[in-house]
């Protein structure tokens, strides 16, 4: 199967990052037999041909209709395992995208699924699905919160099936709840007009866009601040520094900084962690790192102090560049979301589970390498 289309849609795409940050998002290409899918860990700015893995399309079918243990540990287990065993000839070294089965659903050839902050403004707003449907009468299907993997699958599938029964036709724009949006067409054309289209509607319905503008600060403190927070997280650790008009009025009281106490989305928790530490006084940071790890079982990597910023924890400048970037995008999706009734994270449970997921864990080993 001929890849220039997929690799070329992959590229346009990842490297907007109005559509992706970091290792988000996946595409695929399908004929009736075959389908080619970004492999875990890789990036669609940069992703080639040979960073789409094969697979069996009719061993994938079979998996929708498996019965699985019902012990998330075992299902995942068995899920993963018949995922693997569903890659062609050839691709077997590699790992195909966690969302492979969901792809597989769409009767269309080529599949966008992107995370952009302004469609998440959407579906991590409280009256999301409501408005969903006022913007896109008939055009969409939502899905509510769900656990990711094979679960999301088989409610996507159940889900697209009352669509097509109720409307006569597949469809082609899936709204995942905290996740983001599935685009599913047979002509790049298509696609492009589609999410144009989602992109118009939305931005006519914001109140406000975040104030990304620079604010004045202490240099010298923001530097002792940097190296004290390194020292705290590990031994070779580094820090960065954001502080910009909108974060500064988020951070400016326990009740600002309600917006982002918690994760979002997926792709929140795997580059920042799903909880940021925060606190009105640069004192006793030892004891304030001691008492988060104590209760969350892992060092803060985003720190933020009223009135002075957020700062981004790592061992590599590289993470925390991406840290850095979903740190800003968790923002964008606050302010986005006080036009569709504002915040709604998502649940402690569900957080739990993707925090302990190995799908994840392994998208996270891959993404420092």
């Amino acid at each position: 199967m001929n890849l220039s289309e997929l690799v070329a849609l992959s590229n346009d795409y990842g490297k907007n990052p109005d559509y992706v940050l970091a290792g988000g998002g996946n595409t695929s290409l399908k004929d009736e037999k075959e389908m080619y899918v970004k492999g875990s860990g890789t990036t669609l700015a940069t992703i080639t041909a040979d960073g789409f893995v094969g697979m069996d399309r009719a061993k994938l079918d079979r998996m929708m209709a498996a019965d699985y243990p019902q012990g998330d540990k075992e299902r995942e287990a068995a899920s993963l395992k018949d995922l693997m065993a569903a890659r062609l000839p050839g691709f077997e070294n590699q790992r195909p995208s966690v969302e492979t089965t969901l792809h597989n659903l769409f009767p269309f050839r080529l599949i966008l699924h992107v995370h952009p902050a302004l469609v998440n403004g959407l579906t991590c707003g409280a009256g999301g699905e409501e408005i969903a449907r006022e913007l896109f009468p008939g055009e969409c299907v939502w899905i509510p919160l769900s656990r990711p993997g094979y679960v999301l699958s088989v409610l996507c599938m159940e889900k697209l099936r009352e669509y097509r029964e109720q409307n006569g036709r597949d469809a082609q724009l899936l709204l995942l709840q905290n996740h983001g949006i599935f685009i599913a067409a047979d002509t790049r054309g298509e696609i492009d007009q589609l999410m144009e289209r989602v992109m118009t509607r939305l931005k006519g319905r914001l109140k406000r866009k975040p104030d990304f503008s620079a604010v004045p600060y202490d240099a010298e403190k923001t530097d002792a601040l940097k190296r004290e927070l390194a020292a705290l997280y590990s031994q070779n650790a580094k820090a960065g520094f954001i502080a910009n008009r909108e974060v500064m009025s988020l951070l400016s009281s326990k009740h600002a900084f309600a917006p982002i106490s918690a994760a979002f989305t997926p792709d929140h928790i795997v580059y920042c962690k799903a909880e940021f530490l925060y606190t009105e006084s640069p004192d006793l940071m030892d004891v304030k790192f001691q008492d988060f790890e104590l209760r969350y079982g892992y060092l803060p990597k985003i720190v933020c102090i009223k009135d002075i910023g957020a700062f981004v924890l790592s061992d590599t400048q590289k993470e925390i560049d991406t840290a850095s970037l979903l740190f800003l995008d968790a923002v964008k999706v606050a302010v986005y979301s006080e036009s569709f009734g504002g915040p709604l994270h998502m649940t402690p449970e569900l957080i739990h589970f993707i925090t302990n997921w190995e799908m994840e864990a392994y998208r996270q080993k891959v993404n420092k390498e």
